[in-house]
């Protein structure tokens, strides 16, 4: 049983979806190592309570180690992203929140899937758009 969890762990294939609170004028990363030549994909949605006096803005910026930027959003709120890294390395999924005023802390989302799940993924996202 225990063998089986261990080799789960280390397969390349892996979904995460994680949420959190993110407050106003702060900053908060996720950073994963990721096998060669492997698919990742990942879908954000960030809420936007700009109920009160100010303005409110989400950037989000996905980084390998060497800090090229693989991606990149100003004023994020919802989208999604991929990417395909061509060494064993590890990357970084930045959120920041910059505003004037008082707004509360935005809560974020973000839907992660490597390998095989994303491959899935993308092949789903295809046959709906073909029907």
């Amino acid at each position: 049983m225990l063998a089986w969890l261990f080799l789960f762990l280390l397969s390349p294939s892996l979904v995460l979806t994680i949420s959190f609170h993110l407050p106003i004028n702060s900053w908060k990363f996720l950073h994963e190592e990721i096998h060669k030549d492997l698919l990742v994909m990942g879908a954000y949605e960030i809420s936007n309570k700009s109920g009160g006096a100010g303005s409110l803005h989400s950037h989000l910026k996905v980084t390998d180690s060497a800090g090229h930027i693989l991606y990149s959003k100003e004023d994020a709120t919802k989208g999604k992203f991929a990417f395909i890294l061509e060494d064993y390395d590890m990357f970084e999924v930045w959120f920041e929140s910059k505003e004037t005023g008082w707004i509360p802390d935005q809560f974020v989302i973000l839907d992660m899937k490597h390998g095989v799940e994303a491959e899935k993924k993308l092949q789903g996202d295809y046959k709906s758009r073909e029907a």
